[in-house]
């Protein structure tokens, strides 16, 4: 029997690492455990027990590597400077989103991610954009994006903006000002 995933994180996750999460443990589950050993009628003599130990440590340690680099994403070696949670609209019910906005690059660029659960592709075929928004309105553009057809995406996306001069996040569809998420 696997284990419980949700034994495993808990409950406190954001829906966007839950997700990542949860499709590296049904990796790992579907993988299974390593095969076993052959067995022969020999019994090892000590020496050759010492040596078994340290390559099944060596073992351990390579798949606790694999499994360390599972879970790290394409983040890895960047600062997460603020996390920013959206949620779906009434035009949207059911979709979130996590924006990660990593520290200041040396020319004055916010790297971000986002991460988008549940906002499935527009019939219309026309990308996703995320905006700042002052007073309410659009006000400076960060990027487009398109979802996967189980509406969800991981997208990395930019802003050389100053966020004190703007109140919040939204996502539209291009050529609208319909917020879909919000923060």
């Amino acid at each position: 029997m696997s284990p419980d995933f949700d034994e495993l994180v808990g409950s406190d996750l954001e829906p966007g690492e839950r997700a990542r999460l949860e499709r590296v443990h049904e990796l790992l589950v579907a993988a299974g455990p390593p095969p076993e050993p052959p067995r022969t009628s020999m019994e090892l003599r000590p020496r050759r027990r010492r040596g078994a130990a340290l390559a099944i440590a060596a073992a351990l340690a390579v798949a606790a590597f694999a499994l360390g680099a599972a879970l790290v994403d394409g983040s890895a070696g960047r600062s997460v400077d603020f996390v920013v949670s959206m949620q779906g609209t009434p035009a949207a019910t059911g979709a979130a989103a996590s924006l990660r906005v990593f520290d200041l690059d040396d020319a004055g660029n916010w790297p971000m991610e986002l991460t988008v659960e549940g906002l499935p592709p527009a019939d219309s075929g026309r990308p996703f954009e995320l905006w700042l928004t002052r007073g309410g309105e659009l006000a400076a553009l960060c990027g487009g994006f398109l979802t996967n057809d189980d509406g969800s995406a991981v997208v990395p996306l930019n802003a050389p903006y100053r966020f004190d001069e703007f109140d919040g996040w939204v996502v539209v569809q291009e050529d609208s000002e319909t917020p879909l998420l919000s923060t």
